[in-house]
């Protein structure tokens, strides 16, 4: 009887061990996109899109179309060239790798 009742304890706390150590909710998708800038309200994919290619282009910076929601971005500065690419959906952008400049005229068209 004695054994049988440790036994059951014993279940009863390694479930409600396991099962409180995977209740925390981080997808794959929040830890992809930690790191992304998100926007005030939802943007037509389109528009985001138009808004990147002319914050970019205004900022001297060549933009070619790379997929539906990926561009890349190139610069000569100081006779190096810098080479970006940036994703975007309806909700964020990300520059990979970092551009400080871009970011921020990307993110003021964005406003206006």
């Amino acid at each position: 009887m004695k054994k049988i009742i440790i036994s059951t304890i014993s279940i009863l706390l390694s479930t409600l061990l396991f099962n409180a150590c995977s209740t925390a909710k981080i997808s794959s998708e929040d830890v992809k996109t930690a790191g992304f800038i998100y926007f005030k309200h939802e943007i037509p994919l389109k528009k985001v899109h138009t808004l990147i290619r002319e914050a970019g282009e205004k900022n001297g910076w060549r933009i070619t179309e790379f997929k539906e929601n990926m561009l890349i971005g190139e610069k000569e500065e100081n006779g190096k060239m810098k080479a970006v690419t940036i994703t975007f959906a309806k909700n964020y952008f990300n520059i990979s790798p970092k551009d400080a400049d871009l970011q921020e005229a990307i993110q003021k068209e964005l406003q206006e």
